[in-house]
């Protein structure tokens, strides 16, 4: 669904000044299998075209899937798919060796959960039986992965996805959160050394950064991978990322039940994000005063996939979390997918 925002030509100008703000780094897109699937059948039904944000995330046809794959685009920046977070963090490494250059932007794209994505963080677990929806999805055909893409998502679905970003007790399998990044970094330390001291990273993603779960996430990141300099983006609220998104990122969440209602009836038959696309907000965490922190880049249309210069700090976050309503739930749907992971 919702990955995992303005007239075209204003964008396409907008980031093309960035990139002039942006350090000589550079920029580095990543994508689970799965994920390049259904923007490559998306691609086939309404061309995303060269200045489309999510055109570097179109899958090759007849590309293997067996292992990662780097391709190079038009622009100088590169992509990799990948099925493994140890596979992406060895192609970062891998290009940024090969070309002698730091990384501006990371950008990491796949569905998610608050505080986590959904992808195994190595080739065992994703071997295991905790991972076999998320095989089934990877190597799926594409028309599946777009039409689960498009699924609508209940309101109780909703609520209990917020209920779960203030649990930090809760553990969902075959996902990458801030421990799998940290045994990631340990077990390939030259990751955290290929990056520009202003690099941002931005996980493109539904509700990665949503509550207590998603900030502390956002903030561990930070301080395993940067250091302590440059940004980590999420999103608070549910990605959107097709065809219709050509500026980036945007968002979708509750409003009230009956536009839940309205937007799960149109959805999944016109197949179009910006038709339900909202304001909303970015958790963004920098490095200040001897330590990270979060803050809130709020009333937004869309999180850009390019640097994005002279970032400054957002909204304070004054929103109170309150403990979590309900029992952890034995699995729950991972949003935009057919699959559940299980709570441990």
């Amino acid at each position: 669904m919702r990955v995992l925002l303005a007239v075209l030509t204003l964008v396409s100008s907008c980031l093309f000044t960035a990139s002039a703000f942006a350090s000589n780094g550079l920029t580095i897109h990543t994508t689970e299998f799965g994920v390049g699937k259904f923007h490559r059948y998306d691609n086939k039904v309404h061309a995303y075209g060269a200045q489309n944000a999510w055109a570097p995330y179109v899958l090759a046809d007849g590309a293997a899937t067996d292992k990662a794959l780097t391709v190079k685009n038009a622009d100088g920046s590169y992509t990799v798919f990948f099925s493994t977070l140890d596979e992406m963090m060895s192609s970062v490494v891998a290009i940024s060796q090969s070309t002698g250059q730091k990384v501006s932007v990371l950008n990491v794209h796949g569905h998610g959960l608050p505080g986590a994505m959904w992808f195994p963080k190595d080739q065992a677990t994703l071997n295991s039986w905790s991972c076999s929806d998320w095989q089934r999805a990877a190597s799926g055909a594409d028309v599946d992965n777009y039409n689960q893409y498009y699924g609508p998502v209940s309101t109780d679905e909703i609520m209990q996805i917020r209920d779960m970003s203030n649990n930090p007790a809760v553990h969902m399998s075959c996902t990458t959160g801030a421990n799998e990044w940290r045994q990631g970094v340990a077990k390939n330390p030259t990751f955290k050394t290929v990056f520009e001291s202003d690099a941002q990273l931005h996980f493109l993603s539904c509700v990665v950064g949503l509550g207590t779960v998603g900030e502390q996430f956002t903030k561990d990141i930070a301080s395993i991978v940067l250091g302590n300099g440059g940004h980590i983006q999420t999103s608070m609220a549910f990605g959107l990322g097709d065809w219709s998104m050509p500026e980036g990122m945007g968002f979708w969440d509750f409003q009230s039940e009956e536009q839940v209602d309205r937007d799960n009836s149109k959805y999944p038959v016109d197949h179009q994000d910006r038709e339900i696309a909202q304001k909303g907000s970015i958790r963004m965490a920098s490095f200040a005063n001897g330590a990270w922190s979060t803050t809130a880049l709020t009333n937004r249309d869309f999180m850009l996939l390019s640097f994005e210069p002279n970032l400054k700090l957002g909204t304070p976050i004054t929103q109170k979390y309150s403990a979590p309503l309900g029992p952890v739930p034995t699995r729950i749907r991972v949003p935009g997918t057919n699959a559940y992971v299980y709570a441990q």
